[in-house]
């Protein structure tokens, strides 16, 4: 990738997109773009990092494997999402593995040595990257509480309300940008619970379901399961 996407690609995160240009090239130097095929490892639990990344297109599931081997599932990314931040700056390997989820999908990979010497020697830096991480644990805290405190449908109806949506107001399609299963446990419920909710809305004319989207028939109906009612 040339220097000006580099700069560009990075300039939209929100980590570095209010720092001043020369400091943002100093970044870019030390940054590279890889691209996956969907299944292809990024890393695994426990190797030694080497760098954070950004999903520049496509995306990137984290998940670790538990002792019994299934597979748990941390978190999806998708284009503009940074991850393994806190790998690099005090953890030291990375706590969690990283896949590509389609093909194709492209990662700026920061590299870990002259991002964490420009980190030391830049306040700038540093004050624009604690920003973010903060702005980050809160949107994390919230999102406990409303696994913890919300139940599964109004979790699935809240998901469903936050990604874009394309048609008419009554006939709104939603592509799910994941695997039914990967949702599931992105919303902390089954793929049965998933699959029973999605099939009763159907039966009540909520929505309609096809593979790969969901078409809401209904927006007013789904804003007041998302509020609980």
């Amino acid at each position: 990738m040339s220097q000006p996407e580099v700069l560009e690609t990075l300039s939209t995160l929100p980590h570095f997109r209010l720092l001043d240009p020369e400091l943002l090239r100093r970044v870019a130097e030390g940054s590279r773009l890889r691209k996956l095929e969907s299944g292809e490892i990024l890393f695994r639990d426990g190797d030694p990092c080497r760098g954070f990344y950004a999903v520049r297109s496509g995306g990137v599931r984290l998940f670790r494997v538990t002792p019994d081997g299934r597979e748990q599932v941390v978190h999806h990314l998708g284009a503009g999402q940074t991850f393994a931040e806190a790998a690099l700056l005090n953890m030291g390997r990375y706590p969690a593995s990283a896949v590509a989820t389609e093909t194709p999908t492209e990662v700026v990979e920061i590299a870990g040595e002259p991002f964490s010497r420009l980190f030391r020697e830049e306040p700038r830096l540093s004050a624009a990257m604690v920003g973010s991480l903060c702005m980050r644990l809160i949107s994390l805290v919230e999102r406990v509480e409303e696994l913890s405190l919300v139940n599964a449908g109004a979790r699935l109806a809240r998901h469903l309300l936050r990604q874009p949506g394309h048609g008419p107001s009554g006939r709104v399609r939603i592509d799910l940008a994941m695997a039914k299963k990967d949702l599931a446990a992105h919303l902390s419920m089954t793929p049965e619970t998933l699959s029973r909710l999605l099939r009763r809305w159907q039966d009540q004319g909520l929505v309609e379901t096809e593979r790969g989207s969901v078409t809401v028939l209904d927006p007013e109906r789904l804003l007041a399961l998302a509020d609980g009612a």
